[in-house]
Parts: structure tokens; C-alpha cells; sequence
């Protein structure tokens, strides 16, 4: 396998670029990060707001 093996992911609401997989590999609607949680959960900033 070479890296020519392999096609770029895309997440599908903003088109940003998430990765690589190989080319026989199924993603059903690949979202990035932002994407697939835009709102942060009040636990996720925590320990920010007691260390800042």
C-alpha cells in the first residue's frame, strides 16, 4: 500500500478536509469536529473557567 492508495475525507456541512482512508473504505456522512458537536457542553469548559 502507498499513499496513493488513499482518498481524502471531507466532512459534509462545511467541506472542510478531516483526513485520509483507503479507497475501498465506507464513511456515511463523515463530519469534522465543529461539525458533529457545535455547541460545547457546559462540562467541556469547566475546567477552564476554574484554571483561567
Amino acid at each position: 500500500m502507498n499513499i496513493y492508495d488513499t482518498k481524502t475525507v471531507r466532512c459534509v456541512i462545511c467541506d472542510k478536509p478531516i483526513g485520509e482512508v483507503d479507497y475501498d473504505a465506507e464513511l456515511i456522512r463523515p463530519k469534522c469536529g465543529q461539525c458533529s458537536n457545535p455547541i460545547p457542553d457546559s462540562k467541556d469548559k469547566m475546567p477552564y473557567l476554574i484554571y483561567h
